[in-house]
């Protein structure tokens, strides 16, 4: 019996130790109480009477309506270390609410006013260091009534604009990782304006003299990379006929004066819903530099923003741009989904265009016998150039094909003012990711191309459809010295014509398209008839016409003669025996649909023995 009741025993015990014991539950977590509910304290209307608000709150406030005296609350936002900060005050029915901030020397740092009457305002993003003083008002005298101020205080999000940022003395500076320098954003409000502050050190990119610019004082010098080596020229420009005598002498290039050295960027910001991007560069002394406007919606790249090399430091600065046209004219915002804004240097360096030149006084300088590169981006991007050769010169400009691009480049003459510049000659005859180029171009002292999207039509409407923000164009100009062996492009009309001397030949090239070149003739000082052989050598693929007119007192012209006989590269002739005045030849494609860039016409004007 003693046995069993020992072995029950045993079971309990094992029972007992074998069975783990059962934990005890952990105690619940206190309920979220949320923001604090707090009611005005009274007087608040001036900076060192302002409600001190430490932690996420809502106050119970109001407006007095006192026409005489508006009624302002002032209060003050704190913390030891950076705290983001979400504020709103709710609206006022018939009054319209102002909202700003400011720093403990009552410095105005930022400030947004309320859509309409009975809006809401809001600064999303604050950032608390130290202490920040609010203040909210009416906007205009009169308003006045009840509303809720809503702190919410928060963890500052890195990689996050700091606001107030809305001056350049408040600019969220950025810290570039490998000369990228990123950073998000809001468009708080219509208003909101962020100025992010970049240091730039020596350009990796920059030429010698952009080195020793930016290096003035280190003792350290960047040199950029040669460019890539051309292949060799045939002498003069196009290919054919064979050169006229002996070789030819390029301008030189070396007694022009260096370019300013010149750092370029690229500056990308994503897109928000409905707002149409606008960005700035600002220098340090909050002189702009560039300005460039966005789509509503979509994403802005621009490309070969160039700035000063002198320029350690910049401000680019994103807003909001205005949208719509008079009373629906607006600045769209949205403070909840960010933008992200990406800066960065570009490759290209010191053969890079350089932006702003979207008009002929920012031209971008084009050197001689070098090239450019630089990108259409947004769609209605125009790039101006300007050659200043040291001679008077011929120059041959060369426009690369870009994909998706159809190019278009044109001569353009300067007006007596702005927006009166004049279209002399305009080379459009590629197609989509085809070349252009315009040859023979005749330049004193200086002359000034554009490159640009061809227009094209779209539901009715002429329109530049697309854009490149990847690729880049490439254009260059060759010089050669204006010695009267070649036409001098524009001259396609008598007035423009390119002069004429017996015996001499003198070379064009039918391009681009119903190209016409007219070259005139002085037969005055004859005292007797002249009699004349004109011979024209044509060009393959274009069937050349050959025309000859006398012209009178009041530059009226009658046809004399015109031989089209030819095909392809066969001779045209004209003989006749000319009275003493002045006569005009005109070559063109008898056909008038043809062109070609590369082979040469000839045209010679003799005393005919015969």
């Amino acid at each position: 019996m003693s046995s069993v009741r020992a072995l029950a025993v045993l079971s309990v015990l094992l029972l007992v130790t074998g069975c783990p014991r059962k934990q005890e539950a952990s105690p619940a977590p206190p309920p979220d109480s949320g923001p604090a509910q707090r009611a005005e304290v009274e007087p608040d209307d001036r900076p060192e009477q302002s409600m001190a608000v430490g932690e996420s709150t809502d106050v119970a406030a109001s407006l007095s309506s006192t026409p005489a005296r508006p009624d302002e609350d002032w209060y003050l936002l704190f913390g030891d270390s950076p705290r983001a900060v979400d504020v709103t005050v709710s609206g006022i029915a018939g009054t319209v609410l102002l909202l700003e901030a400011y720093d403990e020397t009552r410095t105005r740092l930022s400030a947004v006013t309320a859509e309409g009457e009975g809006q809401p305002v809001r600064f999303p993003n604050l950032t608390v260091r130290g202490k920040l003083l609010l203040r909210v008002s009416a906007a205009r005298k009169g308003g006045g009534g009840a509303y809720t101020l809503a702190v919410r205080y928060g963890e500052p999000r890195p990689g996050m604009e700091l606001e107030p940022n809305d001056r350049h003395a408040d600019a969220t500076e950025l810290q570039p990782q490998n000369d990228v320098w990123t950073v998000q954003g809001l468009y708080g409000s219509p208003g909101d304006e962020d100025h992010f502050r970049i240091v730039l050190e020596t350009a990796p990119d920059a030429g010698p003299a952009e080195a020793a610019v930016a290096d003035a004082g280190t003792g350290s010098t960047a040199a950029a990379p040669p460019p890539p080596p051309e292949p060799p020229r045939a002498e003069g420009f196009p290919t054919q006929p064979p050169p006229l005598g002996g070789a030819r002498a390029e301008v030189d290039a070396g007694t022009v004066a260096p370019e300013p050295p010149r750092v370029t960027l690229r500056i990308e910001v994503s897109g928000v819903a409905g707002v149409r991007p606008e960005v700035q560069v600002l220098s340090e002394a909050e002189a702009v530099l560039f300005t460039t406007r966005g789509t509503e919606g979509q994403p802005l790249s621009q490309r070969n923003v160039a700035v000063r090399a002198t320029d350690r430091v910049i401000d680019v600065v994103v807003k909001s741009a205005w949208t719509g046209t008079g009373k629906e004219a607006r600045r769209v915002f949205d403070a909840e989904h960010p933008y992200t804004l990406t800066v960065s240097r570009e490759a290209a360096g010191a053969n890079a265009e350089y932006e702003p030149n979207d008009d002929l006084a920012h031209a971008t300088p084009l050197p001689l016998d070098g090239y450019r590169e630089g990108f259409l981006t947004p769609k209605t991007d125009v790039d101006y150039y300007v050659v200043r050769p040291p001679q008077p010169s011929l120059v041959r400009f060369e426009l690369s094909g870009v994909e998706k691009l159809d190019l278009q480049l044109s001569v353009v003459e300067p007006g007596a003012k702005p927006g009166t510049d004049k279209v002399l000659q305009r080379s459009n005859d590629g197609a989509v990711k085809e070349p252009e180029r315009l040859n023979s171009v005749a330049c004193a002292k200086e002359c000034f191309v554009k490159v640009e999207g061809a227009l094209r039509k779209v539901d009715g409407k002429w329109v530049r459809e697309f854009e490149n923000p990847d690729q880049p164009y490439r254009l260059t100009a060759r010089a050669i010295p204006d010695d009267g062996s070649e036409e001098r492009e524009p001259n396609d009309t008598v007035d423009k014509a390119s002069p004429l001397t017996l015996g001499r030949p003198v070379r064009g090239t039918v391009y681009p398209k119903k190209d016409v070149d007219y070259f005139r003739l002085d037969l005055s000082e004859r005292p007797v008839k002249t009699a004349l052989k004109a011979t024209l050598i044509g060009i393959l693929k274009v069937d050349v016409a050959l025309f000859l007119y006398q012209q009178a007192e009041d530059g009226s012209l009658s046809l004399v003669q015109t031989s089209d006989r030819g095909k392809g590269d066969a001779a045209e002739v004209i003989r006749y025996a000319a009275d003493p005045g002045v006569y005009v030849f005109k070559v063109q494609d008898s056909k008038n649909r043809e062109s070609n860039f590369q082979d040469s016409y000839q045209l010679t004007v003799e005393e005919d023995a015969q």
